[in-house]
């Protein structure tokens, strides 16, 4: 009964030490008059009678009982036949292309859908998406998933047959286009001139740049219409808080002045009042190029932006920076446009001798202080100069 008992006990040890991994091949067994070697015996799968592995199974076992993921087929999707934007609990997520039915607009679609239907049960998963078949409104893909089911178990692949179902609808956003709906309006005028074209440019920029860092955020960040005029440019923007946004990059980049009206065009469900604002907003007199006077001095304007006004003071030859809030501000006075600078070209330059330049149109001559002109200006060149109070001034 003392052997029996022994050898039972033997046994249940070797069983444990497998359990924990230890490696060992044999145990030996003392008795009264020999050693006997006994075999350890791997405890079978409980499913398929395979060696185990972990927590009774094999591996294929463990992996099957244990899938990375899960997922149901078919899903339905509901897409935006206009800008491609998918359906969400809750609202609309746009996508960030141009045409939504390429390929670019499909990936992302997808992706969208799949975040929210994959429902994963380990970490550190890979997936690849794999189109099998499309057609017109169904598309077959295949979802290739890698991963680890156990931490002592290698990666392994498993794959998921999956049918998308698109349906096409109109998105909020597109229905407020498609309907004219607009809350303001922003005027864009320059004071006593005509907004230039390259104005017009830059402004249009700022307003593209804004409205798509705002897409996604307010469904009614979109610009429903630009009207050029005689004298600037009518932008008709679907949210009150965008335009507000454009307006202050506008507002910074070009100095300009600010007005707004607001007119009462209805009220809410809630009884609330609402209003449609409308800005003006009056960029200066002067813009890049142009000629201004500071404390009678002549100057160009080389840049304009948020840190102020860049000038090139043609009578010291130097550069300097002036903002609203200067005490100078007061003192600049517009002389003329950009345009009324002349090309020169450089005739005859000797050392110690005026400089003399002749008039690229009219062919006039008119001589200048040698010190006006570095190195690089040598016979033949050709040269910029502003004439201003009977006396001609060399450009930069």
């Amino acid at each position: 009964m003392c052997q029996m008992f022994l050898h039972k006990k033997d046994t249940l040890c070797s069983y444990k030490t497998y359990m924990n991994g230890t490696k060992s091949d044999d145990l030996l067994r003392k008795s009264d008059d020999s050693k006997e070697k006994v075999n350890i015996l791997k405890a079978p799968c409980y499913l398929c009678g395979e060696p185990a592995v972990v927590e009774g199974l094999c591996e294929r076992c463990y992996n099957k009982e244990h899938p990375l993921i899960e997922v149901d087929t078919p899903l339905s999707i509901r897409v935006c036949k206009r800008c491609g934007a998918v359906e969400i609990p809750g609202g609309w997520k746009t996508i960030k292309t141009s045409t939504f039915n390429s390929e670019e607009a499909i990936e992302q679609q997808l992706d969208i859908l799949l975040d929210m239907e994959i429902r994963p049960f380990f970490s550190n998963l890979g997936l690849t998406v794999v189109e099998e078949k499309k057609l017109d409104r169904v598309l077959h893909i295949s979802l290739i998933v890698n991963g680890k089911s156990h931490p002592s178990l290698p990666d392994h692949d498993e794959k998921y047959p999956v049918e998308i179902r698109f349906r096409y609808i109109t998105c909020n956003t597109c229905q407020l286009m498609s309907g004219g709906y607009y809350e303001a309006t922003l005027q864009i005028r320059a004071d006593g001139r005509s907004v230039k074209d390259e104005e017009g440019d830059v402004i249009a920029e700022i307003a593209k740049e804004r409205t798509h860092s705002e897409y996604g955020k307010d469904p009614k960040a979109f610009i429903l219409e630009v009207n050029k005029t005689k004298f600037g440019f009518d932008y008709f923007i679907g949210s009150e808080l965008l335009c507000r946004k454009i307006v202050e990059d506008i507002e910074s980049e070009f100095l300009a002045e600010k007005k707004v009206n607001y007119k009462l065009i209805g009220e809410d469900k809630g009884g609330r009042k609402k209003y449609r604002t409308t800005t003006l907003l009056r960029l200066p007199k002067f813009s890049n190029g142009d000629f201004i006077s500071i404390s009678n001095k002549p100057s160009v304007i080389l840049s304009m932006g948020r840190g102020g006004v860049s000038c090139y003071n043609l009578v010291n030859r130097e550069r300097f920076t002036i903002t609203p809030k200067s005490s100078k501000w007061k003192l600049l006075e517009f002389l003329e446009s950009g345009s009324s600078k002349r090309e020169f070209m450089v005739t005859s330059r000797a050392y110690g001798q005026p400089v003399q330049l002749m008039d690229s149109e009219s062919f006039d001559m008119v001589e200048l202080d040698e010190g006006n002109f570095g190195p690089a200006i040598v016979n033949g060149s050709k040269v910029f100069l502003f004439q201003y109070n009977d006396r001609y001034y060399l450009l930069p």
